[in-house]
């Protein structure tokens, strides 16, 4: 399906769309960028036979894909009700058979989500949000405790791939240094930065604008090096504090 075709789909639910809550770090990537997202992710290689993950979608970055290519399976985590019961509409009238789950990602996942092999999310530009948001790739990934040397092995890491939207000015590049860290404390290793690839309306601490980051998993993957975050997890918590 075409970029005009998708466009008049998702502008048939317009009015029914929930609006951006900032406490919870909600600001809209354009329509074009979502479209955009839709089809890099839909290039993947063997995409229709994989499990893929949104942690998080307030950009409705799932339907896009939907309504673009196919995978064995599509699940949409969300702390946010409105959004899930929005997809959920959307996907029933559209037949795209996306799965979703409210839940609050500072809690564990459920057991049942597992063995995915793409994550995508566009966390809380906080280094707690990226912390949170990394565990729960590895969770639904490759699962949390204990790693066994099976799911460490090259065959099971090189197919999993994490899709990761952050941003930061040129001007406070020590916030993307803080992030490399965390990447590379939980044993990942960035594969791959595409600079600017979102564009938001507003965001304008960031720019308007946030990096896609393509993470994968290395032998010395480690989830037991995460904190549990308790505070501060939201940038719209913090400047209300």
């Amino acid at each position: 399906m075409n970029q005009q075709d998708i466009f008049l789909i998702i502008n048939k639910y317009k009015a029914k769309r929930p609006s951006a809550k900032r406490n919870l770090d909600q600001f809209w990537a354009t329509n074009k960028t979502v479209f955009k997202r839709a089809q890099f992710l839909s290039k993947i290689d063997n995409i229709k036979n994989k499990k893929i993950i949104f942690l998080g979608d307030d950009d409705l970055t799932s339907i896009y894909f939907c309504l673009t290519g196919r995978a064995k399976e599509v699940l949409v985590i969300d702390i946010d009700e409105r959004i899930i019961h929005y997809i959920q509409e959307v996907s029933k009238k559209e037949n795209l058979k996306i799965k979703t789950k409210v839940w609050d990602l500072r809690n564990p996942l459920p057991k049942e989500f597992k063995d995915y092999d793409i994550a995508f999310f566009d966390p809380a530009y906080t280094p707690q949000g990226v912390t949170t948001w990394l565990k729960s790739c590895i969770e639904a990934t490759l699962r949390s405790g204990k790693l066994n040397k099976k799911r460490k092995s090259p065959d099971v890491l090189t197919k999993k791939r994490y899709y990761l939207c952050y941003g930061y000015s040129d001007r406070s590049s020590e916030r993307g240094l803080e992030i490399q860290k965390i990447i590379t404390n939980f044993g990942l290793i960035i594969q791959e930065k595409i600079k600017g690839f979102n564009k938001y309306i507003g965001a304008q601490s960031i720019g308007s604008k946030s990096d896609l980051y393509i993470l994968m998993p290395t032998p010395k993957v480690n989830i037991a090096k995460s904190d549990k975050i308790t505070t501060n997890f939201y940038t719209g918590y913090k400047s209300q504090n």
